[in-house]
């Protein structure tokens, strides 16, 4: 019913065809065609949840077919006692999980439409665009979206091939931009570092008017098992424990990278940080989900000033005849990173709009202060975006001037080699003239040599 639903209403909401088309083949249209039936049909009935629940102690527990899927909406119909919340970590889209989700909690299609897409730019013919809500509708919408990047680490060009073999086994369009750059002196052989562009996109809505608490879904990306989170990731956000404490109570987060088992571990273990209540409402269900996306922000950050630092360096490099030939991928290298700087400024200043409007309220409570680290957070990255940028033009103008001063020296060296030529076409052209009139045939008469000696002359 809930496919049905979203195709009638689709001749008014012209941006929900394309979440109809996705639902008709649980994929991106476009890759359909390249899909069997067996493919397809994994795709319908693909399931991955992970259910987190709030109350007097925090619990958590998947949901990986469409039998416990079914089972647990089933449960949630009939149950006596509610929790304080709930949490429904829901990574890749399916059509089964669309079509269970939305008509059991009647949720807003946008929502899932929001979610399936991962385009920077669009061309005039595309079907799939997608209009930004107006500024005044989202402060009133119950869900939104964050993009972010995760960069990651491959050994060798075969791992990246898997890795993005792995990003088109999911139902949602994501995609990797590999960094395409080695150089001997600072990159292992064969070595890359692949940017995943993700996306999260969040709904809240308080139960029925018969039950307490809160119900939250979050749409997160499928993660990437090939390859590893650049230099191993951020870490704990915990500080150490002291020398006191015993192995046994330390918690330790898993590294395996996979982003729903990273953010459940951070919410059950809550009662470490400086956040010991149960949250109240559902602002803070997926506080700690946007605390890792600020750390892979930062990590980002650390990324582009790695690789900018040795654009630089190239630059210098640039200046021996030895380095001249790695100067125009040099160059190259620093177009991109200066294409792709105004798209993460615009992800993080569209993420900080989104929560500003969202989460602002001038009562001092905790919700809006745990919020309120999170956009400090995302401000001071911001900050930072801004300064790599500023580096990054800063860094064009220098090498244009190299390029200036190299171009220089090239017109001056090709016109002493032009002199040089003059020069000896000065004492050549004559001789050659005279070789050649030395060498006609006796037979001309008088009148012939005349001439050619009239006509080169002047010439030569």
């Amino acid at each position: 019913p809930y496919h049905d639903h979203v195709r009638r209403i689709c001749r008014g909401w012209h941006h929900l065809r394309y979440l109809a088309d996705f639902m008709t083949v649980s994929t991106v249209p476009l890759r359909c065609k390249n899909l069997n039936a067996e493919e397809r049909h994994e795709r319908l009935d693909r399931v991955n949840i992970s259910v987190v629940e709030y109350g007097s102690e925090m619990k958590a527990k998947d949901l990986k077919s469409l039998d416990e899927l079914d089972d647990f909406l089933e449960e949630l119909r009939v149950e006596e006692e509610h929790p304080d919340g709930r949490l429904l970590v829901v990574q890749d889209l399916s059509t089964c999980m669309i079509e269970k989700l939305g008509a059991t909690f009647d949720i807003e299609p946008g929502f899932f439409r929001s979610h399936i897409g991962d385009y920077v730019w669009l061309n005039t013919r595309d079907p799939q665009a997608e209009i930004p809500n107006l500024e005044a509708f989202s402060k009133s919408s119950n869900y939104f979206s964050i993009q972010y990047v995760q960069p990651r680490y491959f050994e060798t060009q075969e791992s990246l091939k898997r890795a993005k073999a792995q990003a088109e086994s999911f139902n949602v369009l994501r995609r990797i931009d590999h960094d395409g750059r080695f150089k001997a002196w600072s990159d292992m052989p064969g070595s890359d570092v692949g940017l995943v562009r993700s996306k999260a996109s969040l709904w809240v809505r308080p139960n029925q008017s018969d039950q307490k608490g809160w119900l939250a879904i979050l749409l997160v990306d499928p993660s990437i098992t090939q390859g590893f989170p650049l230099w191993s990731g951020y870490g704990n956000f915990h500080p150490p424990p002291s020398i006191n404490t015993q192995l046994d109570d330390i918690s330790f987060p898993p590294y395996d990278g996979n982003v729903a088992q990273q953010f459940i571990f951070w919410t059950l273990n809550q009662a470490r940080s400086k956040v010991k209540v149960t949250p109240p409402c559902p602002d803070l269900l997926p506080l700690a989900f946007f605390t890792m996306v600020c750390a892979h922000w930062l990590i980002m950050c650390e990324y582009v000033n790695t690789r900018l630092g040795q654009i630089e360096y190239e630059i210098e490099l640039g200046l021996s005849s030895l380095y001249a030939q790695d100067f125009d991928h040099t160059l190259k290298m620093l177009l991109i990173w200066r294409r792709r700087m105004p798209i993460y400024h615009d992800f993080v200043e569209r993420t900080i709009s989104t929560i500003s409007a969202r989460y602002k309220s001038p009562s001092d409570t905790k919700p809006f202060n745990s919020w309120s680290d999170i956009l400090t957070n995302l401000r001071d990255i911001l900050h930072r975006l801004d300064i790599l940028h500023c580096r990054a033009d800063k860094i064009m103008g220098v090498s244009m001037a190299v390029t200036a001063r190299e171009e220089s020296k090239k017109a001056t060296q090709e016109s002493r080699t032009i002199t040089r030529i003059s020069y000896l076409a000065f004492v050549f052209v004559p001789l050659s003239f005279w070789t050649s009139f030395f060498s006609m045939s006796s037979d001309f008469p008088v009148r012939t040599y005349w001439i050619y000696a009239v006509i080169a002359l002047p010439i030569s």
